[in-house]
């Protein structure tokens, strides 16, 4: 009976309702039944035509479901909050002529596109979703030893600065030639130059930013952009506000996709105690293994389920399994490859 136990009571279930089942001669139950007996299917049948077809991708989600549930009792809130949060999205794709909610078009949508006949349906595979990828995120993080967190410490992480900056963009538009784009380039670049000549002579950043910046949003505050740090601006300009001595400004105009750049850099604070960032440094380096390693997704479940002491008791799916995983595990390396 451990065969039937995964599928073949769900398929009872969806053939024959709550009612009676019928009992074939030989004792087993009976999915469909004719007048002619010799023609009845039983679920024995139903389930070994069917397990080929389907049930390994069954198997495997009540599997991660099961093991999943297990091992994130204390994610249940935030799994169902993440659930409600993306139907509420879906949802909002499915509205009639009025902009209403269709509930039966995405019905319609999810029965097309995944064979579901209900959106709790949906919101299973949303669910197991979200632990299959906390359970990723998890595994990844494993992998990250102290010393890659202490080097990206002392590399990577650096204290807030503040700057102000002066903005000479240059005047174009769609409709301007090549030649014309580039004059208008270096025009803006050459406007650039002359205020850092001005600067030399002594005057006065705030009242530079105020007369000529293109920024438009700080220029009246002197060109203050207040504190920030990496992955807030622009490469570009952020690695030149970095190079920055306090209270010294660029030299040369420093061009971004914005314009042409004269920077001062007016404060820095020294960089926050390790113990403070390291979730975030661990976070940062976990996401950059996931990034390099297409197979470890598939690793992550495959290694938890062996940690569960998952054994699959039906040999022919036990060798489908094993397969599903090889085929799995080449097709991540030759995607990485590519």
């Amino acid at each position: 009976m451990k065969k039937k136990v995964l599928l073949a009571a769900l398929i009872l279930m969806t053939a024959t309702g709550c009612g009676k089942v019928p009992v074939l001669k030989n004792g087993e139950e009976a999915v469909v039944s004719f007048e002619k007996e010799s023609l009845n299917i039983s679920v024995d049948e139903l389930y070994n035509a069917m397990k080929d077809r389907y049930a390994l991708n069954v198997l495997i989600d009540l599997i991660d479901t099961n093991i999943l549930l297990d091992k994130y009792p204390e994610d249940a809130e935030d799994a169902e909050e993440y659930v409600t949060e993306e139907i509420d999205k879906v949802k909002q794709n499915f509205v009639d002529e009025d902009g209403n909610y269709d509930e039966s078009a995405l019905i319609n949508a999810l029965t097309y596109n995944y064979g579901f006949t209900s959106i709790e349906e949906f919101e299973d595979l949303i669910r197991l979703n979200y632990y299959r990828t906390k359970a990723i995120e998890d595994y990844a993080k494993a992998k990250v030893q102290e010393k890659d967190i202490e080097k990206y410490y002392k590399d990577e992480i650096v204290g807030d600065i503040e700057a102000s900056h002066i903005l000479i963009k240059p005047d174009v538009n769609d409709e301007m030639s090549d030649d014309e784009i580039k004059k208008a380039e270096d025009a803006a670049k050459k406007k650039a130059e002359d205020i850092i000549k001005k600067l030399n002579k002594g005057e006065d950043f705030a009242e530079l930013a105020k007369e000529h910046s293109a920024d438009k949003s700080n220029a009246e505050d002197g060109g203050k952009l207040g504190f920030f740090n990496k992955g807030e601006m622009v490469d570009a300009f952020e690695k030149a506000a970095y190079a920055l001595k306090v209270n010294a400004y660029s030299k040369k105009p420093v061009k971004t996709s914005f314009g042409y750049h004269i920077i001062l850099k007016t404060d820095e604070k020294d960089k926050a105690p390790l113990e403070d960032v390291r979730d975030t440094i661990l976070e940062k380096l976990a996401a950059d293994i996931q990034i390099n390693d297409t197979t470890l997704p598939i690793n992550a479940l495959a290694d938890l389920r062996k940690e569960y002491g998952l054994e699959i008791e039906d040999s022919n799916i036990k060798k489908r399994y094993s397969s599903n995983l090889s085929n799995q595990l080449l097709q991540a390396r030759a995607e990485q490859q590519q």
